[in-house]
């Protein structure tokens, strides 16, 4: 087998694990209650997607010995993907997380100043 044979066995491979990150969550039921409903989703997308940048490095790695131009890039293209959505990742979290405020942003009204908490109501027989 070539080396251009196993850079595209392992694209195959890459491909469709590339798939499966985003097909197996969409199938699979959320499970738990509460707060970490729907985790094993996001689980299981970032399992798939660490594999995927695994194969793609080697494929990176297997495609620096290649001759021809085009085919060094084509080899490329795998992990330059993984990267691409790394970024986008990274930046809708950030981009999400600079528009809302934390909750110690909060800063009250000045018209509405701050007032003192609640005492408990004292009993009858007291």
């Amino acid at each position: 087998m070539t080396r251009l044979g196993g850079i595209f066995i392992l694209c195959g491979i890459w491909a469709a694990l590339y798939a499966a990150s985003f097909l197996v969550p969409y199938f699979t039921p959320p499970e738990d209650f509460g707060f970490t409903r729907g985790m094993n989703r996001v689980e299981l997308f970032f399992k798939y997607q660490l594999a995927a940048g695994a194969v793609s490095v080697v494929v990176w790695w297997m495609g620096n010995a290649l001759s021809v131009r085009w085919q060094r890039w084509l080899s490329r293209m795998p992990a330059l993907l993984a990267i691409g959505l790394f970024l986008l990742v990274v930046g809708v979290i950030v981009v999400i997380n600079m528009q809302q405020p934390g909750p110690t942003d909060y800063v009250p009204d000045p018209d509405r100043p701050v007032t003192a908490p609640a005492q408990p109501v004292p009993k009858a027989n007291d």
